[in-house]
């Protein structure tokens, strides 16, 4: 029996069942709006903010380690990396971060009496701390610019404030920042938030290039690490990225999202960069391969 050719009707039929129907497009600006609003904190999340900043602080404090370090060896210090540590503690954490924890811990005291004399102590520290930090500023400007100063005074001065600093980081994290959880309402959270506006972090929540042009010395020395010589395409690639110093340091994840009250260890090895990586140009290969020899 011969086979029937199919119509054109036939055809077309055959052509409509086949075709799935496809998937409602989303809005492209919906999808952006909501991954924007995923990553960011809580409006009142004031205490998950307060952790994040800690922990840009321990990775600073790690650079004034290894100076200690350096020093300890008989080796100079790095006194640009330096600079731009104290540059960053009295321009971002002294005038942002502790004001902001101070109002947190007036409303704490009011909620938790207990707490007063913790709370009388810590924000002693702040004023200290603070004061201790300009002093270090100033030297490690005159011993910059050659007109005085004792290295070995600053060294000195180095370690007091990073012990210092990381002391009362742990105090807060352990006897404070918990208790503000448990026993501040909403209310108090919301008109914390609302009387101190949202500042970008200038070093490590801003753009790779606006970070760089901020404190060009501290990010070099962040990233340029021995082993950085042996992959210079990485380095490009670094100072390429339109992300930020912290996704590159800690990750994409929210920096604030797990609390920590342990130091960040020493680089003496290379922190590890996870910047958006591009094939090498051939002058970077060229200059990888004289660096190895």
């Amino acid at each position: 029996m011969r086979e029937k050719k199919p119509t054109a009707a036939g055809r077309s039929a055959a052509k409509a069942a086949l075709i799935e129907r496809p998937p409602a497009k989303r809005s492209p600006k919906r999808s952006a709006a909501k991954r924007s609003a995923a990553k960011r904190l809580p409006p009142h999340d004031v205490v998950g903010a307060l952790y994040a900043e800690h922990r840009y602080v321990a990775r600073l404090l790690a650079v004034l380690d290894a100076q200690l370090e350096a020093a300890s060896r008989g080796q100079p210090i790095d006194r640009r990396a330096a600079l731009g540590v104290m540059q960053y503690m009295t321009r971002v954490p002294d005038r942002y971060h502790h004001p902001r924890e101070d109002a947190m811990f007036d409303r704490l005291v009011k909620r938790d009496p207990g707490s007063a004399k913790r709370i009388a102590q810590i924000q002693r520290a702040h004023r200290t701390i603070g004061a201790a930090g300009k002093r270090l500023l100033v030297a490690l400007e005159r011993l910059e610019q050659g007109s005085q100063g004792d290295p070995a005074a600053v060294v000195s001065r180095i370690g007091d404030y990073a012990a210092a600093m990381r002391e009362h980081m742990a105090i807060e994290e352990r006897d404070l920042f918990p208790r503000a959880r448990a026993v501040l309402e909403d209310s108090d959270l919301e008109a914390i938030d609302r009387a101190f506006a949202r500042v970008t972090d200038p070093f490590f929540e801003a753009e790779l290039r606006d970070a760089y042009a901020a404190y060009s010395p501290l990010l070099r020395y962040l990233v340029e690490q021995p082993a950085v010589r042996r992959a210079l395409e990485v380095l490009e690639a670094f100072y390429s990225s339109a992300g930020t110093l912290g996704e590159a340091l800690f990750g994409a994840g929210e920096p604030g999202a797990t609390p920590t009250s342990r130091a960040e260890p020493a680089p003496s090895s290379p922190p590890v960069i996870r910047a958006r990586r591009r094939a090498p140009s051939t002058a970077s290969r060229g200059r990888a391969r004289a660096a190895a020899k």
